[in-house]
């Protein structure tokens, strides 16, 4: 299958934005981000390393989100 470059663009634009997320002690949210807009932001993430089968960057995520939804 021949990736287009906008498919591959996203790819590491995704691959980056979880790099920050999983390697950063806190999350340098933009300052209008809510609660629940930052949930939104990651559950999107997390379902695209859904369809991708990388379950580990999906629980990951999942943590975060969980944490997320416990501090509301």
């Amino acid at each position: 299958m021949v990736r287009t470059l906008k498919e591959n663009y996203l790819d590491l634009t995704v691959e980056e934005i979880y790099s920050i997320i999983d390697y950063s002690e806190s999350v340098p949210w933009p300052n209008n981000f809510t609660i629940e807009k930052k949930i939104k932001f990651l559950e999107s993430i997390r379902d695209y390393f859904i369809n991708k089968e990388e379950y580990e960057k999906c629980a990951r995520l999942q943590t975060i989100i969980t944490n997320l939804e416990t501090s509301k």
